[in-house]
């Protein structure tokens, strides 16, 4: 460039002077834009398998959170049968507790009825009673005996 040029102009036309380094990176450049441009189908297939991809992963947590739920009901469930099992074995522990007690009444209100039917005292007591009795009529026959003679 020579100086005809004013300097502004000057300043504006110098990096024209370089055009030609730029070839090879402007060449780069739209081969780039040109390929991206070109994978339009490749970007959305790639994106529709992320999505898939994301929704078997989320398929597989709900899977994963639903298993561990699962097991905690599970063993919610076997400890809710081990305490009924529990209850069951105490309820007949009392059911058992509840037949000795009314057994126990019903022997103590046989008992109670019998000894009702057992004659109170001692032999010895009604023995002396009878030998009293028989002494009075002896001794009432023997004044009878006597005044008839």
């Amino acid at each position: 460039m020579n100086s005809q040029f004013p300097v502004a102009l000057q300043i504006k036309l110098w990096p024209t002077g370089h055009l030609p380094f730029f070839r090879a990176r402007v060449a780069q450049a739209r081969h780039r834009i040109e390929t991206r441009r070109s994978q339009t189908c490749l970007k959305a297939n790639i994106a529709k398998r992320c999505r898939s991809l994301n929704e078997k992963k989320a398929v597989l947590d709900a899977k994963a959170d639903t298993s561990a739920h699962t097991q905690w009901l599970l063993l919610l469930e076997k400890e809710l049968e081990d305490l009924k099992a529990r209850v069951r074995a105490i309820e007949q522990r009392i059911q058992e507790e509840k037949d000795l007690i009314a057994s126990s009444k019903l022997e103590a209100d046989e008992l109670s009825a019998l000894s009702k039917q057992v004659v109170p005292g001692v032999d010895e007591e009604d023995k002396a009673v009878i030998a009293e009795a028989d002494h009075v009529r002896l001794e009432a026959i023997a004044a009878i005996d006597e005044f008839l003679q």
